[in-house]
C-alpha cells in the first residue's frame, strides 16, 4: 500500500509542478491588458443577473469591500517570500 501512496504523490507533485510552469508560461506570455480583460468578465460573469434581486443594492458593498481586503491581503503575502 505505501507503494500507492508513493505514486499518489509523485503524480500529484509533478501535476503540480506542471500546472506551475503552465501558469508562469501563460503569466509571461499573455500581456496584462488581456489578464484584465479575463478579470473583467469573470467579476461581470459573477454578478450576472443578481441585480434583479432587491437584496443586492444592500449587500454589493460588503462582497465588493470583501473581496477586494481579500485579493489585496492575498497579493501582500505572495510578496512577502523573500
Amino acid at each position: 500500500m505505501e507503494w500507492l501512496q508513493g505514486l499518489i504523490n509523485t503524480l500529484l507533485g509533478s501535476n503540480i509542478a506542471w500546472g506551475t510552469v503552465i501558469v508562469l508560461i501563460l503569466a509571461r506570455v499573455v500581456p496584462n491588458t488581456k489578464i484584465k480583460e479575463i478579470g473583467y468578465g469573470a467579476g461581470t460573469f459573477v454578478t450576472l443577473g443578481m441585480s434583479s434581486f432587491k437584496w443586492y443594492k444592500k449587500i454589493e458593498e460588503w462582497f465588493i469591500d470583501g473581496l477586494a481586503v481579500f485579493i489585496t491581503a492575498f497579493i501582500e503575502g505572495l510578496k512577502s517570500d523573500n
